[in-house]
């Protein structure tokens, strides 16, 4: 009876390992598109700062990050948005908000050329205005 349950042990481990070996590559190619779209998008990664007390809001901390293979906000309502890069237009990301529509972000340089400032744009909500990056 023990050799039985040693054996079954043995199998076990043997296909737990083989598990996890065998999703390894899947891990590093995972990690390396992570780290490619976040050189990509470096210069927008971060934490905005937005006043929505005009909505009842009050301040508000937008994420913006890259986790997946992909470009991601957090915004603190709902699930978070994976952001599409707008084609032809420049710095522009928008993705669907399940409650509000069409969730436009169009990212924008200061003075010394740095990208400080988001521009959130929600046309269901007649919603444009600016957050700042946090340092």
């Amino acid at each position: 009876m023990f050799a039985s349950i040693h054996k079954r042990q043995g199998v076990f481990f043997a296909a737990a390992w083989a598990v996890i070996l065998a999703a390894v590559p899947a891990f590093a190619a995972q990690t390396a598109a992570d780290q490619d779209l976040a050189k990509k998008y470096e210069k927008y990664l971060g934490k905005y700062e937005f006043d929505l007390s005009a909505m009842g809001g009050g301040m508000r901390v937008f994420e913006f990050y890259i986790k997946d293979g992909a470009f991601w906000v957090e915004y603190g309502f709902t699930s978070p948005g994976e952001l599409k890069p707008t084609e032809g237009v420049a710095d522009e990301f928008s993705f669907i908000e399940p409650d509000d529509g069409l969730t436009k972000f169009t990212f924008q340089k200061d003075a010394e050329g740095q990208y400080a400032k988001v521009r959130l744009v929600v046309a269901s909500l007649s919603l444009d205005i600016v957050g700042t990056k946090q340092k």
